[in-house]
Formats: C-alpha cells, structure tokens, sequence
C-alpha cells in the first residue's frame, strides 16, 4: 500500500494533531499521502491534495480518523471503488475503529510490514422510488432506517420478504441492519447481535406498540419490501447509516437487498469479535 489518503473529521481531530502525527509517520516512511486541499493547507507535510473523489480512486488504502461516524462515511463512498478503510478511533465507542490514538505508530508500522487482514463486510442496497418516477439508491455499511419525524404519531408499516407479506407493524419506525450493524441501533432497539461475517440481515422494530413483536433475521438473498401505511402526519424519514437522507411517505416504494458492494475494512488488531464486544460495549457500561 504505497497510496493513503487521509480523510480526518474536523469536529474530532479540531485541530488536525493526530492527523499530523500520522501524516508525519507515513511520509517519513516513504508513504505518498493525499488528502483534501482544504485538509492539506493546514498540514503542510502532506504533499498531495486532491478532491475526495479523486482520493478513493487513487488511494491503496483510506485512514479515516474519527469515530465510528467518519468510518461509515467513508465506506459509502469507498465501496464503489474497494478501496480498504482503516479507522483511528477519536470517538466514544470506536467499534469499526481499528486504531487507538495511543497505538498510532505500532500500527502504523503494520501496514508497512503488510501485517494486516482485510476484512469484507456485507453492505445493505436501499431502492426508493418516488410518486413521480425517480430513484434513489443507497448503499449502508451499518443500517437503513425509517422513523417517523420528531413530532408525527405512531405510524404503521407492513414488512413484506421476498413479496410476501410478513406482518404489520405500529411503531416509531424499521430498522433494517447488516451484521456490521447489528451493535449499533439495532442492538439499541432490542435486537440481535450477529456475528460480522455472517451472511444474513436484520429487521428490528423501533418501540413496537405491540407485546410480541420480535426482531426477524433473513438471509442474504431475500429481500424486503418496506410498506408506510396511511397516517394523519406523513413526516417520515429514510436514514442511512445515521444520516437522514430524504422524506418518504405511503407512496413511496421502498426496497432493501443485499448491496453488490461490500465494506473492506483493515484490521490491523489482533483483538476478535467478542473481546471486541466486551471491551467496546459490555466493560464500558459498567
């Protein structure tokens, strides 16, 4: 990996220090790094500047530093060109991240030495097609979310798989979640922890007005069709990975599936799965 682009969040590294001390490395060690122009006026050592696009094209690799947020930002738009995402984690619970601030240089040294596996996660194609005929399409590493608004009653949405139809649900809204994902919102609306390299998806239900309503899991090749039945306030919401990205309403056409594209994430720990879960989630929280 001689290419690297470095895509920081200014909210969390506020003043680009540990995107220095990892530019600096990389550079010292030979490494071309690249980074946005309005990155690269303020660390002057990177030698590159580029427009985002042209960085997830030309890059072997992309160091997103940040928290769990920044990653998933990154690999909506990494999947579509494959490029590897690795992760310094300078958020709360850094669970995609793979590097702590602490641990920069000793990992750093890894992918010199190319000590690193890829991993390939599993990614969510989300198809809504709107009244009038357009498409849209988005792809999400974690989850697609659909919520009612901030102020819009219980809504009800009728869950087909495959086309058929699965039941009706009154709720605050749907999540649809990979594995990725499964610790994420999903873990927070009651549903299951799946393992990441496991080849199925999830359907959670948002605080379900009902008493046996139950998270579903559903394999990679089904697919699910998302119906928002009739309601006084049509303030809903589609959300990708945590972002709002448009409103939707009972005409809507709404279709999930399993992405072409997957996630490459590089790990570059030697911590698995579940020392990952107690230390990220369980140990935290007590």
């Amino acid at each position: 990996m001689k290419h690297i682009g470095i895509i920081p969040n200014l909210l969390k590294d506020k003043d680009l220090e540990i995107t220095k001390v990892v530019t600096k490395w990389l550079v010292q060690e030979g490494f071309e790094v690249y980074a946005a122009e309005h990155i690269t006026r303020q660390v002057q050592a990177i030698p590159f500047a580029l427009n985002e696009e042209e960085i997830y094209k030309t890059c072997d690799i992309i160091i997103a530093i940040g928290g769990d947020g920044t990653i998933l930002s990154v690999a909506e738009k990494a999947c579509s060109t494959n490029v590897p995402v690795v992760g310094v984690n300078l958020g709360r619970l850094g669970f995609l991240a793979d590097i702590e601030p602490s641990d920069i240089v000793p990992s750093l040294k890894k992918l010199l030495e190319n000590d690193y596996e890829i991993e390939e996660r599993m990614m969510l194609k989300a198809k809504i097609i709107a009244p009038n005929g357009q498409e849209h399409v988005f792809h999400a590493l974690n989850d697609v979310n659909i919520t009612r608004g901030s102020f819009s009653h219980i809504a009800e949405f009728e869950i087909l798989v495959n086309g058929e139809f699965c039941d009706v649900y009154p709720a605050d809204g749907i999540i649809v979640a990979t594995p990725t994902g499964s610790t994420a919102y999903n873990l927070s609306a009651g549903g299951p922890i799946v393992v990441p390299h496991a080849k199925t998806y999830i359907i959670t239900p948002i605080c379900p007005h009902t008493i046996y309503s139950r998270s579903i899991i559903i394999a990679k090749e089904d697919s699910v069709q998302i119906k928002i039945c009739q309601h006084d306030n049509m303030n809903i919401e589609l959300n990708i990975d945590g972002k709002m990205k448009m409103y939707l309403t009972p005409d809507h056409f709404i279709h999930i599936e399993k992405s072409p594209y997957v996630t490459r994430l590089v790990k570059l720990s030697e911590l698995k799965f579940f020392e990952i879960l107690r230390k990220k989630i369980v140990e935290r929280r007590r």
